[in-house]
């Protein structure tokens, strides 16, 4: 298999990848915005319009009050949540259990003892009170809604997100060849940013409306920096000159090379060791085992951004997504081949001065092997 045969099922992956989370990030948006969110809010509706109970009947489509005497309060950790199961005893010895939806009100007040009254509805305990506070249960069914439509939102936002993305790979990338161009960085971070506010903003309100009207207010600032970001990012280069240092001494700095001959091997690093007339390759973070020199013959082209056609171990190396940021990548040429070195921008300096040619005499810095340019 050709290295170009590789780098095009590298890249069909992150679009493959990035189709598959639209279609189930839109999936469960859609199920819960439009099956769920409807479901809960029925009830609500049904429960606030609900009558009260009349004799036996049991508590389906009506509430139905019972009195009893707190047996106890019991606090039941459960993974990143905590139960607060309030017992109740009846005036017939039966036993009543409710989860109340937290520990505060009048869960911290009542005591074994005393008197209280919980209603029912549709089997369930709804709410409880105590000499005039109520509390609501985790079954309550009045903010049941929001969960569900926070994530609905949440991820409406994400899977546009994604889909923005599975577009821009498939067909925007040949003519955007850097990998964090504005097209596949600034947007996706705002989709991202925007489904996080809708997000907090339906679990935070107490309607639909309301929860629209503020996930709007927030996105807008998003919007609005993101617009800032897409035209510094416009102004900034492709490409750019960089003037040599020749270092003083052998440095051990991240990075990797990408080749096939005469480097039998298309990735080698990830560490670089740069001095005066050196540049190595090794896999020791000390630079001291292991070394591969690259040959002096090397001659460079240009310094550029990275592309998504590079092999990912030119510009994976590195750990942490700021630094993949600061990534570029020096072009070489060794006769008719292509030769790829990926580096922190601040080091590019120090691997342009290493590939430095011995120059002629009276010239002590020695003559460029080529200059990195736009």
């Amino acid at each position: 298999m050709t290295s170009t045969r590789r780098r095009r099922r590298r890249r069909r992956h992150p679009v493959r990848s990035a189709a598959a989370a639209t279609l189930v990030c839109l999936l469960a948006a859609l199920f819960l915005l439009f099956v769920t969110v409807p479901g809960k809010r029925a009830d609500s509706r049904a429960f606030a319009t609900a009558p009260a109970c009349v004799g036996d009947e049991p508590a389906l489509e009506c509430r139905k009050t019972i009195e009893g005497t707190v047996k106890g309060t019991e606090t039941v950790p459960r993974g990143k949540t905590t139960h607060y199961w309030l017992t109740i005893t009846g005036r017939g010895g039966d036993t009543h259990r409710a989860d109340m939806d937290g520990p505060s009100s009048l869960y911290g007040r009542v005591r074994p003892g005393d008197r209280v009254k919980a209603t029912y509805w549709r089997g369930k305990i709804r709410f409880v009170d105590f000499r005039g506070t109520v509390q609501l249960t985790a079954d309550q069914p009045k903010d049941a809604y929001r969960l569900p439509f926070a994530g609905g939102l949440g991820l409406l936002a994400l899977g546009g997100t994604f889909a923005w993305l599975t577009y821009w790979m498939a067909r925007q990338v040949r003519s955007h060849p850097a990998r964090y161009a504005w097209q596949a960085t600034v947007l996706p971070c705002a989709g991202a940013l925007i489904g996080v506010v809708a997000f907090v903003a339906a679990m935070v309100t107490d309607t639909v409306p309301t929860a629209l009207v503020l996930t709007g207010a927030g996105a807008l600032p998003v919007v609005l920096g993101a617009l800032w970001r897409i035209r510094v990012r416009r102004r900034q280069a492709e490409e750019f000159e960089v003037a040599p240092v020749v270092p003083e001494r052998e440095e051990c700095i991240e990075g990797g090379v990408a080749a096939r001959t005469p480097y039998r091997g298309e990735l080698i690093g990830p560490y670089l060791v740069v001095g005066p007339g050196l540049l190595a390759v090794t896999p020791d973070p000390e630079g001291r085992a292991l070394r591969r020199v690259l040959p002096r013959t090397l001659v460079v082209e240009r310094v550029r951004v990275p592309y998504w056609s590079d092999p990912s171990g030119v510009t994976a190396e590195t750990s942490g997504w700021r630094k993949a940021m600061r990534q570029v990548v020096v072009v070489c040429r060794d006769g008719a081949d292509e030769v790829l070195i990926g580096v922190q921008r601040k080091h590019v300096p120090w691997v342009l001065g290493a590939l430095r040619r011995p120059g002629p005499a009276g010239d002590p810095q020695g003559a460029a092997a080529s200059e990195g340019r736009a």
